[in-house]
């Protein structure tokens, strides 16, 4: 192992050589963004060499050398291990009489190196990586005005660092949100859903043994039961089409779908929540099928049919109706409920909005009409909101026809 001149290891080393890791830029491949500095810094400075170094510990590293077919040398006694130890440019104007250079293998061998002058590549926590340097085979002066040339160059190299830094960040950031949003999915899909299912499922069974119905106390509870257990189940069901969305894992079969068959089976299921409630049902028997997702479909015709009953009085019915439109079918549910101001009707659709009315109506977590528009749109289609002719609001949406 080289040893190195304590004189040459810089205070904070330890530090240094972790901020160095931390860049992850020792023996990486050519890069031309180096590459294009160094060649700049050659042609501005009219020198034949140009290196990015980066200084490791017991090594210097050339990131680019420009001019130099070497890609590292031993860190004693090498130039740019002393030029680490300044803040500012490092410069040997004429090495074969400069004590301070008469050791390197490039000034004492056969190359014959005269000149070197180095500017730390110094990070924004104060350490010093390794340098951009130039090299050149007479003696020359280093003006104030290249100087300060040579200090932006070695700028820009700390800069290409940065950026390199931060888009590894970035990656393990989106990385780490991935699997983060893999898990949340993995727990609402049986974490959650299925205890809740099964809860869903015996407080329906339970719900109709003799024993419950004869005990006051848990005829009146298991109701309650069954209606929080299922709307926990659509809430879940919701909650994993946003992480999906989030993912951009959201798609949608395109299977042809009866309208005319789905939609009838989500009123039933619906009004079993709603007992006393009646919701008049339109459909003609000859549509055709629509290209959809059916298991989409269901979610949707359950989110506005359930809002339709939740917003409107036990007292008034839902009417849903089916039609053909052109190369379309549509779905229409109308309430006779708290209605919708006409500002309301887009931003409804929107992530966790509520209008003022629905708040003071009834709880809600502002997410059903979204995820209803973000499954309507993977299937080709569109939805919207109109008032009703006389109170109310209608929900209607729009499939297209599905196509041999």
């Amino acid at each position: 192992m080289v040893q190195v001149d304590p004189t040459l290891i810089p205070p904070d080393e330890a530090a240094r050589l972790a901020a160095v890791r931390r860049y992850d830029i020792l023996d990486t491949p050519p890069d031309g963004a180096f590459d294009r500095i160094t060649g700049l810094a050659a042609r501005l400075f009219g020198v034949p060499i140009a290196i990015v170094s980066v200084v490791d510990h017991d090594r210097i590293w050339f990131k680019s050398h420009h001019g130099l077919d070497v890609e590292q040398l031993d860190r004693a006694p090498g130039l740019c291990a002393s030029a680490i130890l300044h803040d500012g440019p490092w410069v040997i104007n004429d090495a074969p009489n400069d004590p301070r250079a008469l050791a390197n293998p490039l000034v004492a061998g056969d190359f014959g190196l005269k000149f070197y002058a180095g500017v730390p590549l110094q990070t924004a926590d104060g350490h010093n990586l390794g340098t951009l340097c130039i090299l050149d085979l007479k003696p020359r002066e280093l003006t104030p005005a290249e100087s300060a040339t040579l200090q932006d160059l070695a700028g820009m190299v700390l800069s290409e660092l940065e950026v390199r830094l931060a888009s590894r960040r970035a990656l393990a950031r989106a990385d780490e949100q991935v699997k983060l949003q893999d898990a949340f999915m993995g727990m609402l899909s049986h974490e959650l859903r299925t205890p809740v299912t099964t809860i869903y499922a015996a407080a329906q069974i339970l719900s109709g043994n003799p024993a419950i119905q004869a005990d006051a106390q848990a005829r009146d509870l298991f109701p309650d039961i069954t209606w929080e257990s299922e709307r926990l189940l659509g809430l879940i069901e919701d909650l994993l089409v946003l992480t999906r969305l989030e993912q951009g894992r959201l798609a949608a079969s395109r299977e042809p779908v009866l309208l005319q068959r789905v939609v009838p089976k989500v009123v039933d299921h619906e009004l079993r929540r709603w007992p006393g409630r009646h919701v008049d049902l339109e459909v003609p028997a000859d549509l055709p099928p629509v290209a959809a997702d059916e298991l989409y479909v269901g979610q949707i015709v359950g989110n506005l049919l359930s809002n339709a009953l939740k917003y409107s009085s036990r007292e008034t019915d839902v009417h849903v109706a089916m039609r053909q439109v052109d190369g379309e079918v549509e779905v229409r549910v109308r309430d006779r409920g708290i209605g919708l101001s006409p500002e309301s009707r887009e931003a409804i659709f929107e992530l966790l909005v509520r209008t003022p009315e629905a708040s003071r109506y009834a709880a809600g977590a502002g997410i059903g009409l979204y995820v209803c528009r973000r499954l309507v749109e993977v299937m080709d289609g569109r939805i919207w909101a109109e008032p009703a002719p006389d109170t109310g609001s209608v929900f209607a949406f729009r499939l297209p026809v599905a196509h041999e």
